[in-house]
């Protein structure tokens, strides 16, 4: 069995332009008209090696990488007290902000 790169000529280190060139020049050579099967066969080709470049950049873009952050706990501490000293607010304040 053919694989996918040589159905299309073009070798495995072929850019994105230049298989899509030779994918749309094989689709002259063999028109879905008078050629069905390979005409079929092209274009599974050329999906096939669309789908595996676009795999590796989705996984990429998908993969969990997490953060490692470490924070001191007095800096964490301050920023606590910061943080509710500034959310303090009467009933009558809320009230008024509410309406």
């Amino acid at each position: 069995m053919t694989s996918h790169y040589d159905r299309l000529g073009v070798l495995s280190t072929a850019t994105p332009a230049e298989i899509k060139a030779a994918y749309h020049a094989k689709l002259k050579e063999f028109p879905a008209h008078s050629h069905p099967d390979e005409f079929k066969a092209i274009r599974s080709a050329y999906e096939a090696i669309r789908k595996e470049g676009s795999s590796q950049s989705d996984d990429f873009f998908f993969t969990f990488r997490p953060l490692e952050i470490k924070l001191e706990p007095e800096v964490l501490n301050q920023l606590r007290k910061r943080v509710s000293d500034r959310l303090e607010i009467s009933l009558e304040q809320l009230i008024k902000e509410t309406f």
